[in-house]
């Protein structure tokens, strides 16, 4: 009789541990299924950065911005061989100056944040001018703006096709075509009035004829300033 009893309250006690158990099992399934996969990812977090620092134990610098400097514009063309260069950045940084991908000096930014090289030696023909900013921690800026300027040193051509000197116009005829050829880009004056240029410098002027004889002088100015001058003679009947 006591073991019937003994058995009835053990096999009580296993069913409620069974219903016990499914209602954990249950239950788990419940929270497994509103934030199962929150605590998946947050414990996959926890262990990539856990390896992260296993893996590289000292402290990574990250990335510092510099902003890069800025070149104050200069003239598209010179025929001097010496330049001033000029621009602002952030005060205590260098400044390293580049002329065609070529390092050629370098300034340290002065308090009101400007800088300046005085006496920069270009290139013949076409250059390239950047500047790069420094800092103390020695990171690096990209590239300025860029400014390109011409070193030119010859003479511009100067050709007068027609008229020619000495040659004798009709006064009653109208003004006198003036036309030549010079480097595309120059400017052409007849006694200081402007010619006209076309693309590949071709000039024309309609020159009004004075009485008697009439001294023409034909200037050409390239880019840098360089010139090249000629003088005609011609008159009126």
């Amino acid at each position: 009789m006591k073991d019937s009893r003994l058995n009835s309250s053990l096999e009580k006690k296993a069913y409620h541990n069974i219903i016990l158990a499914v209602l954990g099992v249950i239950i788990l399934l419940i929270i497994l299924a509103l934030f199962g996969t929150r605590l998946l990812i947050g414990l996959s977090l926890l262990t990539e950065r856990g390896k992260a620092s296993t893996s590289n134990p000292q402290t990574q610098k990250s990335d510092t911005y510099v902003a890069p400097p800025t070149l104050n514009p200069v003239v598209s063309a010179t025929n001097s061989a010496q330049i001033a260069i000029s621009g602002t950045s952030l005060a205590d940084q260098k400044i390293n100056l580049y002329i065609n991908g070529n390092l050629v000096d370098n300034v340290t930014v002065q308090e009101d944040n400007n800088f300046n090289f005085p006496s920069v030696l270009l290139q013949n023909g076409q250059n390239s001018i950047k500047a790069v900013a420094v800092t103390k921690e020695n990171n690096k800026s990209n590239a300025s703006n860029i400014l390109s300027i011409s070193l030119l040193n010859n003479l511009p051509e100067l050709t007068i096709e027609q008229p020619q000197d000495g040659q004798g116009f009709d006064k009653n005829a109208g003004p006198v075509n003036i036309q030549g050829q010079t480097d595309p880009g120059a400017q052409v004056t007849i006694n200081d009035s402007v010619g006209i240029v076309d693309d590949q410098g071709k000039f024309s002027y309609l020159y009004n004829l004075k009485d008697g004889d009439n001294d023409l002088k034909i200037v050409a100015t390239d880019q840098a300033g360089n010139k090249t001058t000629k003088e005609i003679h011609i008159h009126s009947n």
